[in-house]
């Protein structure tokens, strides 16, 4: 799989650095300009790799997000997300997660990323990469 530098959202974030639970933005947004129409009628997913396995914490939902600045930081609009991943499965290597993304999105706000919602005590380990796909592994 081919990935575009400019639709990468993370790239090698700690979701493990000492986190207790808590609700932590991905360091990075694609800037959907104002069509908010990327795919051309393809689908589109946002594609997780987990790269070191977590510790500590219990589980972690991953969501596809939606704000009208950059940061994500604003007030995020959620649009699709996984169920709660239990941190046992959350091992390097692991399949990637894919999350779909409907298209258009069908929203006013101009940036796209995702946010993790960690859940369960404090986290030693975990860090994750993702990036805008359309093709799912």
């Amino acid at each position: 799989m081919y990935i575009d530098a400019n639709l990468a959202i993370v790239t090698s974030q700690d979701l493990g650095d000492s986190q207790a639970p808590a609700t932590v933005l991905g360091e990075n947004s694609v800037d959907l300009g104002a069509a908010k129409d990327l795919s051309k009628g393809k689908p589109m997913y946002v594609i997780i790799t987990v790269e070191e396995s977590f510790v500590g914490n219990t589980s972690v939902p991953f969501q596809v997000i939606t704000d009208s600045v950059a940061t994500l930081a604003s007030t995020p609009t959620v649009h699709s997300s996984t169920a709660a991943i239990a941190v046992a499965s959350l091992t390097a290597g692991r399949a990637p997660i894919v999350i779909p993304i409907a298209n258009p999105l069908g929203v006013d706000e101009q940036f796209l990323g995702i946010q993790f919602v960690i859940a369960g005590g404090t986290g030693t380990a975990g860090i994750v990469s993702a990036c805008i796909g359309f093709d799912a592994p």
